[in-house]
């Protein structure tokens, strides 16, 4: 495990079990960690907002989520690293939960998508303590539920750039981990799917989301063209 400078992030590169298992250390430890998943979305956000930078460099741990932030450190670096992706990332946490009496609570999504997914995860022994939806035009009752339950794990669903904001601007919630999942409720739930393995080879897997919901993510073709297009130019290493 490491920490390079990478297009003035600090990113934690490495095998991805070892990675988790730092986490899974500080938790224990009941220092407060705040886990960001880089992914080309949240990189290019960070290089046109000052504020989102700053956010995102709060972080404890920034992973390579994203398959092309794994290729742009190989080809304009070469370094090597693991993909840590968030949803894998979040349901070894919930794992682990389980084995240390950890309390969970889910943030996010559409109100019966945060709920399936917090009722399958019951159903496999995580205990999860509460859970919210994402469409609130006032902080306060997730706030209260949270200040209440004292959850040790904070998982939030709500997308790129509000789901970090949030845990910035909340950050003296008595949480000890909170992470930005983006759609992984979605998945847990039931309600969409993983991209195959054939589109994760292939760096394809943000192809395959854009498939499922093509209008919601009309914008991501091109964020992805303009990514690789400052990628293959020099321009994000």
């Amino acid at each position: 495990m490491d920490i390079v400078n990478f297009s003035d992030l600090k990113l934690t590169i490495g095998d991805a079990k070892d990675v988790r298992n730092k986490i899974i250390e500080k938790i224990k430890k009941g220092e407060k960690t705040f886990v960001v998943t880089l992914n080309a979305s949240i990189l290019l956000r960070t290089l046109r907002d000052a504020y989102y930078r700053k956010v995102v460099n709060h972080a404890d741990f920034v992973i390579p989520d994203g398959s092309g932030i794994v290729w742009a450190l190989k080809r304009n670096r070469k370094i090597l690293t693991e993909r840590i992706t968030g949803i894998d990332t979040m349901l070894y946490l919930c794992n682990e939960s389980k084995k240390n009496n950890w309390k969970v609570y889910l943030l996010g999504s559409q109100p019966s998508i945060v709920e399936e997914a917090a009722r399958r995860l019951k159903k496999k022994g995580v205990n999860v303590v509460g859970f919210h939806h994402g469409y609130f035009k006032d902080d306060k009752i997730p706030i209260e539920e949270i200040e209440k339950l004292k959850p040790d794990l904070l998982f939030v669903g709500m997308g790129v750039p509000k789901q970090e904001e949030w845990i910035f601007k909340n950050y003296n919630l008595p949480f000890k981990f909170a992470m930005g999942v983006g759609g992984s409720f979605d998945v847990i739930s039931g309600k969409k799917k993983r991209a195959p393995i054939v589109f994760q080879n292939l760096r394809l897997e943000w192809f395959y989301r854009w498939m499922q919901s093509p209008i919601k993510k009309r914008n991501v073709p091109l964020e992805v063209f303009k990514y690789y297009f400052l990628v293959l130019r020099g321009k994000i290493k």
